[in-house]
């Protein structure tokens, strides 16, 4: 599964980064990545939405890669039920053989998913929005303006939610823009709080002599909406 682990590279995230964005275990990634197992829809829907992906075009695939998976397994019944012509002395060849064309049928069509989630949407999302029809990780951008004495970037108006680590969406990515406006670097934009935006919220917090907690709550709010 060599376009499956591709696509892993292409995301930039280990398996513990993806257990940490998705509901998906470290060890299950590890299967769905070695092709042992025919990955859920929504672990592939998660996927192309990490890699930034047309989400729509991967689960079509991910669904004919599953009716193949099926074929192969209704043809080699566990229960022992197989056809008669399958039973007795002689048959094991023919049965690998065929069990193992039927289950490369289905590897090829899942790589093929996975090779269109490597093709990046071209799609513009709007200032503020994620890539991607309810994905609340994925691709935001800053676009500031001035109310005031208050700054925001056009992903969240909040000044009261608390955001703090493993939180995702518009006030994640609100939070981030505003770091990086105050000369913090959370890395990307993408709505997911992880360790880094933590460590840079709690830098934002140690430099103006608030409790360094990496929780983002009113007074830090204050701090980042704060005009320079």
């Amino acid at each position: 599964m060599s376009t499956l682990r591709q696509l892993k590279d292409h995301s930039g995230l280990t398996l513990k980064a993806l257990q940490a964005k998705t509901c998906f275990s470290a060890s299950s990634w590890d299967r769905y990545l070695n092709g042992t197992v025919l990955p859920p829809a929504a672990a592939v829907e998660a996927l192309a939405r990490i890699a930034d992906a047309d989400t729509g075009t991967v689960l079509a695939l991910r669904e004919a890669a599953e009716k193949t998976w099926n074929t192969a397994a209704e043809q080699n019944p566990p229960d022992g039920n197989e056809p008669e012509e399958a039973k007795g002395p002689g048959t094991d060849g023919p049965q690998i053989r065929v069990a193992a064309l039927s289950l490369t049928a289905g590897t090829v069509l899942f790589s093929a998913v996975l090779s269109v989630a490597l093709v990046v949407d071209t799609h513009q999302p709007a200032p503020g929005s994620a890539r991607g029809s309810g994905s609340a990780v994925g691709k935001y951008d800053c676009v500031y303006t001035r109310r005031g004495d208050l700054l925001f970037s056009g992903n969240s108006t909040t000044s009261t939610r608390r955001v703090m680590l493993n939180s995702t969406g518009p006030d994640t990515a609100e939070v981030q823009c505003l770091l990086l406006r105050h000369k913090l670097s959370p890395g990307d934009v993408d709505g997911y709080f992880g360790p880094h935006t933590e460590a840079q919220v709690k830098r934002l917090q140690g430099r103006d002599h608030v409790p360094a907690d990496g929780v983002v709550g009113e007074e830090t709010w204050r701090l980042l909406r704060h005009v320079q």
